[in-house]
């Protein structure tokens, strides 16, 4: 970078660690190099290369931990980027972005699956069997662990849309915020939400984004809902009685699949 003015080589310092971040050479979760490897790098200067560390960091896609490093937090600078943007809409606006998230996901994951992610969804399903709530029921409390499903962040895993993952990630981040607390609930039993996750399970499975895209529909209909003063359900979308029974109908051609396989 000889030659280069200094705001040129700030940038070209940040492109440079943004782009180890966004093509998966430096994976969510892992601890970047130190300091002084990043200023060898890059050929900058140290203050350079904190200078962007601390952009990074500002995006929310790297965190500093003292005395442990810096790992990265997010493929893209959503995360944080996202809640300012998120707060000037309303809960049923949020709720239903996150619902197309989620269905487009259950589509990419159907086509892009690999063995590998089949297997760890077959996993976490068999996890969660027998569970007497969702996640998302822990919001009632202070549960930083709300909205968190395994089963959902690998199906995101599978769609291998990493811009994808991450704007989930920050709508759920935004629905954990102290003033939704007591609007959201989760009307799905333990029985339900095994069917529900074994229909898209089983659509993955087969590469079928017709039906995985019916079964997500299905599924997130009812996985986190908002709730009035009265507890009762504010429905996403309304729907005629006629198309209600089109979905109902699909529903049992592909319960009467699972059931053939078993």
């Amino acid at each position: 970078m000889a030659g280069t003015t200094g705001s040129e080589r700030a940038r070209a310092t940040l492109a440079y660690l943004r782009r180890k971040i966004t093509t998966g050479e430096w994976e969510v979760g892992s601890r970047i190099p130190i300091e002084p490897e990043l200023a060898e790098q890059t050929g900058v200067g140290r203050s350079t290369v904190r200078e962007a560390v601390r952009s990074l960091a500002s995006v929310g896609m790297i965190e500093t931990l003292p005395g442990r490093g810096t790992f990265v937090r997010s493929a893209a600078p959503t995360s944080a980027l996202l809640n300012q943007f998120l707060a000037d809409f309303t809960l049923e606006e949020i709720l239903s972005y996150r619902r197309a998230l989620e269905i487009e996901a259950a589509q990419h994951a159907s086509i892009h699956r690999t063995e590998e992610d089949l297997v760890a969804l077959e996993r976490a399903a068999a996890e969660e069997r027998g569970c007497t709530r969702c996640p998302v029921m822990g919001f009632a409390s202070d549960d930083d662990n709300a909205f968190d499903s395994k089963f959902h962040r690998l199906v995101f895993d599978s769609a291998k849309n990493r811009l994808l993952a991450s704007l989930y990630a920050g709508v759920n981040d935004q629905l954990r915020l102290p003033e939704h607390r007591g609007r959201l609930a989760n009307v799905a039993t333990g029985a339900e939400m095994e069917r529900d996750h074994a229909r898209v399970l089983d659509a993955i499975r087969r590469r079928d984004f017709i039906d995985a895209v019916h079964a997500m529909v299905d599924h997130v209909d009812h996985d986190v809902v908002i709730v009035n003063d009265q507890h009762e359900v504010v429905p996403a979308l309304s729907r005629t009685p006629e198309q209600q029974q089109r979905i109902e109908n699909a529903i049992e051609v592909q319960d009467d699949k699972l059931q053939e396989q078993v």
